[in-house]
């Protein structure tokens, strides 16, 4: 059984400051802006690296780590959201390392996905060649989902309820096309025989009350990670749903956010020999720290699922 700690994340967002609406306007506004500059720079610049005579793996590199610096270039030019970062470069080293690997994620608002990929060392992703899993939804948005999908080499989940894994939709219903899945499946554990890194939510979708904890998570998430042993990373983002209000059309609200990265499992024992003895399986052994405490809030205990 994997277990990942719930973040308190309603305790980092409840002390955010309050904005007067005119200046939360202000913010959203200078933020759609470069976030539009940003996507549009990404969509050129991946479209050109996919013309490129070069490998689709390292077309593919290219392209998420020119997400990884456009984005973190769209952060810095947003004053009002403070980016606390307390992933070492030893982490992103050590991850590396022992790859394949997983790395699971909470999601609660569209910011996660712009705050994990900023933070991404160019250099990680060159050696450990990290990919997403999306709904397919997303990788039909106009301009951008093409960047972020197909040229970044993500794996898409073809839900059948519209809209889920979106935010959208009915919450429960995490059924897939069988035939369409096939296709990705294979993909992906072509991607993990490679020694790819795969980030997804093994909550299957935007959890739409984060303050009540993380959301079961969905068996299908962790088939590849049964199948071949890999080792499991907990990626926490805090803050995003004051950075960007789930039911808010766009972000950019001044706010604190953060991301934090531990590994939840170890690497699995070494194959007994013929000759040796077998050993009994040990449970998978889980990190008990807490992944990141708000600076705010250190005496506060996080809650645990």
């Amino acid at each position: 059984e994997f277990t990942l700690f719930n973040v308190s994340l309603h305790l980092s967002t409840s002390l955010q400051p309050m904005t007067p609406a005119p200046l939360r306007l202000l913010c959203r506004v200078w933020f759609g802006a470069t976030l539009a500059v940003a996507c549009l720079l990404l969509g050129a610049a991946t479209r050109v690296l996919h013309l490129l005579p070069i490998s689709l793996e390292l077309s593919e590199d290219l392209s998420v780590s020119t997400a990884a610096v456009l984005f973190r270039l769209m952060l810095r030019v947003n004053p009002q959201i403070r980016v606390i970062n307390t992933v070492r470069e030893a982490d992103w080293d050590r991850l590396a390392a022992c790859s394949p690997a997983m790395i699971l994620m909470n999601h609660t608002s569209f910011f996660d996905f712009f705050l994990f990929t900023a933070l991404l060392p160019p250099r990680f992703v060159r050696r450990a060649h990290v990919r997403t899993v999306m709904s397919a939804s997303i990788a039909q948005l106009p301009f951008l989902g093409r960047s972020i999908g197909d040229h970044a080499g993500s794996f898409k989940v073809y839900f059948q309820a519209k809209g889920a894994g979106f935010g959208k939709g009915d919450a429960s219903d995490f059924s897939v096309d069988r035939a369409r899945q096939e296709a990705e499946t294979a993909r992906m554990e072509a991607h993990i025989k490679r020694r790819g890194v795969l980030a997804f939510c093994p909550e299957g979708g935007m959890n739409k009350t984060p303050s009540e904890g993380l959301n079961p998570f969905r068996r299908g998430s962790f088939a590849q990670a049964a199948k071949y042993s890999t080792p499991i990373w907990g990626a926490a983002l805090h803050g995003s749903t004051a950075a960007w209000p789930r039911d808010a059309l766009l972000g950019g609200d001044p706010s604190t956010v953060a991301l934090s990265l531990e590994q939840l499992t170890l690497l699995p024992p070494p194959v007994a020999t013929a000759t040796a003895k077998p050993a009994e399986a040990a449970p998978p052994r889980v990190n008990r720290a807490p992944l990141f405490t708000p600076p705010a809030v250190k005496k506060a205990r996080l809650s645990t699922r």
